[in-house]
């Protein structure tokens, strides 16, 4: 009992660790659970996303639950995307991209999370890649 009570916490502590602050931790644990190839994981971390398949989306469900921008019952977490996207963009941009990204989403498991995970990276972190680029 105290074993199955370590390991639920211990599972909890990692997983809050990840809410929207290691992105990389939750891209390589979902790899590693789905088994998804180099190069398409590289391809959807790389903003790649003409690689749409039912296993895919999944993959990008499993990384926006563990980013902690969603959670089990499709709700968002709005403070954890908000502060998220504010690593890369302005706070108010940050405000808009959590409500562009999330106003009109159906809730379909996996594809649910897969389109919001495409909206945030083509509206925030596209966008300070291509400032940091000098673009």
């Amino acid at each position: 009992m105290i074993r199955l009570t370590l390991s639920i916490l211990a599972v909890t502590l990692v997983t809050k660790e990840c809410l929207g602050q290691n992105l990389l931790a939750a891209y390589n644990s979902c790899r590693t659970e789905y088994n998804v190839d180099m190069d398409t994981f590289n391809a959807i971390r790389n903003g790649d996303f003409s690689i749409r398949t039912p296993f895919i989306e999944c993959f990008g469900d499993c990384l926006v639950k563990k980013a902690g921008f969603m959670n089990d019952d499709l709700s968002f977490n709005k403070d954890v995307i908000v502060k998220f996207a504010s690593r890369f963009i302005k706070p108010e941009d940050a405000e808009t991209v959590y409500s562009q990204c999330t106003a009109d989403v159906a809730p379909v498991l996996c594809a649910t999370a897969y389109d919001v995970y495409q909206c945030i990276y083509e509206n925030a972190l596209a966008k300070w890649g291509t400032r940091r680029n000098g673009k």
